[in-house]
């Protein structure tokens, strides 16, 4: 199976360029795209995520909100990512049957146990390196990564200061892909750089232990 690339999209940006850079980025191809919870300046939030969910729902993407469950009552999204584990998570479920859910990890082995006992359909864990987008979150290890299948076994994704230099030290670890913010929004061509970071999540490796 081919590891994927999930991109995490600031909504305050300008509304023009978050479009277009999410547009080019999934002719890259994407697992998902995720809108981070950060709205400050922002005065039509709702007509954001309707715009953007046009252009991931043509191409087959779904669309999350982070933290974004005020935005329950509207259609224009495919799930939520918690930041947390969420204790009214199966009334939100009954509530909204068809949303995707997922969730940032970090070392605490309590977070993957609660992820699979309440079928999260992913996990991220931030952060894999130090990064300047992901300030609070607390460093993950290698070994909380390799041993996260004793505990869940949902999709996996890792997150924080990946780019092309700390990609390589991630290939013996188990995971399913990666989640990007400044490596593909911050670049002039968001769909070249999809490809490259496809490109080198599916090379062939030696799988030689590597530890963050």
């Amino acid at each position: 199976m081919k590891k994927s690339i999930y991109l995490i999209a600031d909504p305050s940006l300008n509304t023009s360029l978050l479009l277009q850079k999410i547009e080019q980025a999934l002719r890259g191809g994407l697992f998902a795209v995720q809108l981070w919870n950060n709205w400050r300046g922002v005065s039509a939030p709702l007509a954001v995520i309707q715009q953007v969910h046009e252009l991931t729902q043509a191409a087959h993407v779904p669309l999350f909100l982070n933290e974004g469950l005020e935005y329950l009552k509207w259609t224009c999204f495919d799930g939520i990512h918690l930041d947390k584990p969420n204790e009214i998570l199966p009334s939100l479920k009954k509530q909204r049957p068809d949303l995707l859910w997922g969730m940032t990890c970090s070392n605490c082995v309590e977070e993957l146990q609660w992820a699979e006992q309440h079928s999260l359909d992913y996990i991220s864990y931030c952060s894999v390196f130090p990064s300047k987008t992901s300030t609070s979150c607390e460093l993950v290890t290698s070994e909380t990564i390799q041993n996260t299948r004793q505990f869940y076994q949902g999709k996996v994704f890792l997150a924080g200061g990946i780019n092309e230099l700390t990609l390589p030290r991630l290939h013996s670890l188990p995971f399913d892909g990666i989640a990007l913010v400044s490596a593909i929004m911050g670049t002039s061509s968001p769909a070249e750089a999809v490809l490259n970071y496809h490109s080198l999540l599916n090379q062939p490796t030696d799988d030689n232990p590597f530890s963050l």
